[in-house]
């Protein structure tokens, strides 16, 4: 037995299922002359009629049904061996940044929002200060961020806003006279830059006691009490004690906190999935 070209076979296994060479041809694109001339060689080559042809249709021969299966195999073999050799194309990178203000109790919704939003992407996820982030934005290293500021970003959407708080450990007693000990971040976040604006329109007088590049760091060192900080209130952890709730006149407002988003034009849904959650 000789070798069997595909075409061969492909024309033999669409004769099978129309039981016609001219709908057969119009199966495989080809003419019905070709088709003819493939199932003869195909036949020639392995020396047994595998079609016989009556007045009104097409059949297989006994030898052409015990053929048929082994036929169709070969066929998808060759397309699998063919589909082995394609390069799959790969996962869109999105490489998203957000502020460890933003939400962070509900980190867990926020990754299942940015999965529905492109569930075939690869994700890159940074969790880190706002500072940070705008400065990887700048660098074009950020698909998507989310961040927070003093005043609007240029370009940037607002996507929520929050109150701010003035949160210790619930044993700690702030001092009545002496200057208010703070736990703040860096002279970069802007909280921090709200917080002191807040005490230095009260007139409280206050100094740093210790100052973190993360929110983590802070909340430990409040937990420890090392003095007073400054969170937004979804960001307030439950075992910390909120301070304006007891004594409100004694605490001027630190005011809101205002998040931004800044998304490249092919993060746009997803920004707007983020806006909607965020609500």
């Amino acid at each position: 037995m000789n070798d069997l070209d595909p075409r061969w076979l492909r024309s033999f296994v669409a004769i099978a299922g129309a039981g016609s060479v001219t709908r057969a041809a119009q199966q495989v694109h080809r003419t019905q002359s070709a088709v003819s001339t493939q199932l003869q060689q195909l036949e020639a080559a392995t020396g047994v009629a595998l079609v016989q042809r009556t007045t009104r249709r097409l059949a297989l021969t006994e030898a052409g049904e015990r053929f048929l299966p082994h036929a169709r195999r070969l066929l998808e073999l060759q397309d699998e061996a063919c589909a082995a050799l394609q390069v799959a194309p790969a996962a869109a990178l999105q490489r998203v940044g957000i502020s460890e203000y933003f939400l962070p109790a509900r980190l867990g919704e926020l990754l299942a929002v940015l999965r529905a939003a492109a569930p075939e992407a690869r994700l890159e996820f940074v969790w880190a200060s706002s500072a940070a982030l705008q400065r990887r934005w700048a660098d074009g290293e950020l698909d998507l961020a989310v961040t927070t500021s003093a005043a609007p970003i240029a370009g940037a959407t607002l996507i929520r806003r929050e109150p701010l708080a003035w949160v210790a450990a619930p044993s700690y007693a702030p001092p009545v006279t002496a200057p208010l000990p703070l736990v703040l971040l860096g002279p970069e976040c802007p909280v921090r830059a709200l917080a002191l604006a807040a005490l230095v329109r009260a007139g409280r007088p206050h100094h740093l006691q210790l100052s973190c590049d993360g929110s983590h760091g802070a909340v430990a060192a409040i937990r420890a009490g090392w003095g007073v900080g400054c969170l937004n209130v979804a960001a307030i952890p439950p075992d910390l004690a909120v301070l304006s709730r007891k004594a409100s006149r004694a605490w001027p407002s630190p005011g809101r906190l205002a998040f931004y988003a800044l998304a490249r034009p092919a993060m746009r849904a997803t920004e707007r999935s983020l806006r909607r959650w965020a609500a």
